[in-house]
Parts: structure tokens; sequence; C-alpha cells
């Protein structure tokens, strides 16, 4: 019965280095350790996810602010966002959403789309998306569930 459920078919379980990530392993492995400063890493996922999403961050101008009221785009290869990141995270910044949403999901690797408000994220709101028909926008206390292989208009 292990296959029904989406993420747990043997097809999945050769991803992310040969394992299935939750979502808060996924997204600080592959996006939040390159964001969250050293002195504040745990080395446990969930509080780091937690301690992240509460600090402020330095951003490209200067300034500080805590990670909201933007979007990010998750693979294993690339993170987009619209953040003001730092140049030295590597993250991509030239891209628009639905373009790195479109990217993301064509690239057939699992990924992770963030629709950052106001309100803090929790890692419980953290989720992978490994096939595109069970597509997953995560944002604060908010997860909606597309099929990106119907519905193309949902990324605008």
């Amino acid at each position: 019965m292990e296959g029904a459920v989406l993420g747990g078919s043997q097809q999945n379980k050769m991803l992310c280095d040969g394992a299935v990530m939750n979502g808060p392993e996924f997204f600080m492995k592959y996006a939040g350790y390159r964001l969250l400063p050293k002195n504040k890493v745990a080395a446990d996922v969930i509080s780091d996810a937690q301690t992240l999403f509460g600090i402020s961050l330095p951003q490209s101008q200067g300034s500080s602010l805590r990670l909201s009221s933007s979007w990010m785009v998750v693979t294993p290869e690339w993170v987009a966002t619209n953040f003001k990141v730092l140049p030295e995270t590597g993250f991509k910044t030239n891209l628009k959403f639905p373009e790195a949403i479109r990217l993301a999901l064509k690239s057939g690797q699992p990924c992770m789309i963030l629709s950052l408000g106001k309100r803090t994220l929790q890692p419980r709101d953290l989720f992978v998306t490994y096939d595109p028909r069970a597509t997953r926008k995560c944002s604060e206390g908010s997860i909606k569930t597309y099929d990106a292989t119907l519905e193309k208009d949902w990324t605008s």
C-alpha cells in the first residue's frame, strides 16, 4: 500500500539523493540553510525552519527583513525568489513567479512552491510537490493543491 500515497512510490524513493524528504527537510536542505545564519543553526530541521521564519534576514540592499510578503520556488538544483536575498545565497532573483513555477514543474524534480504573506510561515505548512498532478502551493495556514497538468491558469 506504500505506493498509494503520493511521494511513497518506488520512483519517488529515488528522488532527493535516494530519500523522500518531508517539507521542512527539503526546504532547509535546498534553501533554508543558505539563509539561516550559522550561529542560529540547531541541527533540527523543524527548529531551524521555525527560527528562519521568525528572524530578520539581511537583504541585498543592506536592510534586514523577515522572510514575508514574497514568494519562493525551491528545487534540488535551484531556488528562485523575489525576496531581496544576498547574492552569496545563489538564489535566482530574475524570474517571475509563474515562470519559476513552470520551470520547476517541467524539470521533473521535486519542488516546493511558497507564497509568503505577512504572517509567519510554520514548518507544518511546508509540502513538497513530487508530481505535477498534485502540485502544492504553500502559504501560512493554507495549502492549495492543483493539477498543473490540467489547470494552466493558476500560476498567474
